[in-house]
């Protein structure tokens, strides 16, 4: 049986689909009264079927529930898998470990991978424990490296083996974005050229080679190859590229127009390109992480007076953009890695919020959503204005699409918060992760006269900026009730751009929390106002345009400046 074939099976028994997890699949089990999906489900590199009920129901009680003998979780398919070796060799050619390439692949893919090796005693082994980690064709590149010759950096070992039956030499590393010491080593003295697939990983991987190699090696130049066009993921290769009637001759003539990374156009360490080159460069479009307030690679801020609602919101925006859901009439277009990072709530706390927030249906599918708190660490969180405190985060960094910052007070400690110095760590940070494809969503506190804490300067960078505000008349016993108004918009205006209001409720029936959205711009006469002024009419002029006395006038030109209408 094919996995697809178990899980239209198990839909049709439970009613409920089964929702992806990092290892497979996660559903409501059918071998017992299942509302909180318990049933773990996966495909080993035989295409066998892996069943795991955490409510403790065996393997066979599961099938006996679904009509199945336990010989139907064995792979069976017409198109049986194939399986391309890859071997990784020292510098002698003696094997030190495989790499294997399945086409048909686990859980539905296209493709699979794994790896092995062999050991002494001649047993099978699927990891690479006690092996030494090399570049795939090894002494072919340091024969290369002796000789002067071109090494091209390629991703992934079919690209490799392609070019090198055209002549030349390649190379590729294990993993796409791991880069041990131990390969710069090597690499030292060679003349090295870096080709990267064109998608979100590929831009990943060729950022971090040329930032690792830069000034280790002999010469680096990193090509973009005419032609191929972005993709988020499975993008075009090196492979492709030939694929489509290109020639190693007209890659050579690529190569050669291409300056040296480390030669005259680098200026102090800064790339610097031609017009032309600029051009002619496929860059990948701006995607929206969440439509209309983060795109793919933004710098937001959110920013309130304590207790209005700004981790209630920041709470939401995390869970919308790890679901692909919405929230605020916000709306993620797919799932993405959210790391959100919480410097001051009690995880008691924090656990209630989010437990109110969180439909049922979704609780078993949260892997996209990673937090950290600081009642859960064992001494102080890490204060982000610091290198080592950056460090220490840096790999769950690595591994997210949004990094969600509550609050700046409490996570970037060092500094004045009024000097603009003090923000320079901050955006430098925020800057390196943008170049890296993150977004990232700082929360900050509003001062005494309503409007954002510390130094303007930090709006320079940033795409989105959005102030939360109590409206007049506000009530404590009102809960949380705020205007949300948009004070800095760079890639949307108009309708996307209008103020709002919301109001958090408890729904009485599943006791989860519920926002109710009511437009702000409800007064005719600020309308009217904002209206007349964007025109140029003077105070005296919209006085007696509108009706309404001099105090009137300047009252409503104020609240339609709070909502962003005029500037």
């Amino acid at each position: 049986m094919q996995l697809q074939e178990f899980l239209d099976r198990l839909r049709l028994k439970t009613n409920k689909g089964a929702k992806k997890s990092q290892g497979g699949y996660v559903s409501c089990c059918p071998a017992h009264d299942d509302s909180n999906p318990s049933l773990s489900i996966a495909e080993d590199h035989n295409g066998k079927i892996l069943l795991k009920c955490f409510a403790g129901c065996s393997v066979e009680q599961i099938c006996i529930a679904l009509g199945l003998n336990l010989s139907d979780l064995f792979f069976a398919s017409p198109i049986q898998p194939t399986k391309t070796i890859y071997s990784y060799t020292d510098e002698n050619g003696q094997e030190l470990y495989r790499k294997i390439r399945v086409e048909h692949g686990l859980n539905g893919k296209a493709k699979s991978f794994y790896s092995e090796h062999t050991t002494a005693s001649g047993k099978i082994v699927s990891n690479l424990q006690g092996c030494r980690r090399v570049l795939y064709r090894l002494p072919e590149v340091l024969k290369a490296i002796a000789s002067g010759q071109l090494i091209y950096l390629v991703e992934g070992e079919k690209d490799a083996d392609r070019l090198a039956m055209q002549g030349l030499v390649a190379t590729t590393s294990l993993d796409s974005l791991k880069w041990p010491d131990e390969f710069t080593e090597t690499l030292k003295g060679a003349n090295v050229i870096v080709l990267y697939d064109m998608d979100k990983t590929g831009l990943e991987r060729r950022d971090l080679l040329r930032k690792t190699l830069q000034g280790k090696v002999r010469s680096l130049r990193v090509v973009d190859l005419p032609g191929l066009t972005y993709q988020e993921s499975h993008g075009a290769d090196i492979s492709d590229w030939l694929a489509m009637g290109h020639t190693t001759t007209e890659l050579l003539e690529v190569v050669a127009k291409i300056s040296d990374d480390l030669s005259s156009n680098k200026m102090k360490g800064l790339r610097v390109v031609t017009m032309n080159e600029f051009l002619a460069m496929k860059l990948p479009s701006r995607e929206m992480l969440l439509s209309p307030i983060i795109p793919m690679q933004g710098l937001i801020l959110l920013y309130a007076k304590r207790g209005v609602g700004k981790t209630h919101v920041a709470l939401g925006i995390a869970q919308a953009v790890s679901q692909g859901g919405s929230f605020l009439g916000w709306k993620a277009p797919q799932a993405r890695k959210v790391l959100y990072i919480d410097g001051e709530m009690p995880a008691s706390s924090m656990q209630e919020r989010l437990r109110r927030m969180i439909a049922a249906e979704e609780s078993g599918s949260q892997s996209f959503f990673q937090l950290i708190t600081p009642d859960l660490q064992e001494g102080a969180m890490p204060d982000l204005s610091k290198r080592e405190g950056r460090e220490a985060i840096e790999e769950a960094v690595s591994n997210s699409d949004l990094i969600i910052i509550d609050n700046l007070s409490c996570l970037f400690r060092s500094g004045i918060e009024n000097e603009a110095e003090s923000w320079q760590p901050a955006q430098d940070w925020a800057l390196e992760l943008r170049r890296q494809g993150k977004s990232i969503l700082f929360v900050h506190h509003a001062g005494k006269g309503g409007q954002q804490r510390g130094t303007s300067k930090k709006e320079d960078i940033l795409d989105t900026v959005i102030n939360l505000k109590q409206p007049e008349g506000y009530r404590a016993d009102q809960g949380a009730c705020f205007e949300v108004i948009y004070e800095k918009t760079r890639h949307f205006s108009g309708e996307e751009a209008r103020p709002f209001r919301v109001q958090l409720r408890e729904n009485e029936t599943d006791k989860l929390w519920h926002w109710d959205i009511t437009d702000v711009q409800g007064d005719p006469a600020v309308i009217r106002v904002a209206e007349l002024t964007k025109k140029g009419y003077t105070i005296q002029e919209i006085m007696q345009e509108a009706s309404l006395s001099k105090s009137k006038v300047e009252t409503r030109q104020k609240k339609a400046r709070e909502l962003g209408l005029i500037g």
